[in-house]
């Protein structure tokens, strides 16, 4: 079954297929996306929303890498809604990108089992 969120055809190429470098770089992204997801919603509570437009942004690069269109459209949504600044329109942005990032985020984990 083909990943709805994920496809490494890009990384294994980068990578020349070196599929240690690959889980690497699937663990870092893991981590850095957990930390990135728990400061939108810090930021979010606090209502700095130009540090919420700021995180989207630099999401939007892992999703580039695994050539999630899903994911990096609802940053790209993240950040237009930051951008107006209407919390309650940022909030329902926030949780799409909760519900996307969790989905991401386990089909890279199932993607790494499959690497080992």
């Amino acid at each position: 079954m083909a990943s709805k969120y994920v496809d490494l055809q890009f990384l294994m190429s980068s990578t020349k297929n070196d599929t240690e470098q690959v889980k690497e770089f699937i663990q870092d992204v893991l981590e850095l996306n957990a930390e990135s997801i728990r400061s939108l919603k810090s930021a979010y509570e606090k209502n700095n929303f130009a540090e919420m437009k700021a995180t989207a942004h630099m999401l939007k690069s892992s999703a580039d890498i695994f050539d999630s269109a899903v994911y990096k459209q609802n940053l790209v949504t993240l950040e237009g809604k930051c951008k107006e600044g209407n919390k309650e329109e940022i909030g329902k942005a926030l949780g799409e990108i909760n519900t996307t990032a969790a989905a991401w985020e386990k089909e890279l984990r199932e993607e790494f089992e499959k690497l080992s």
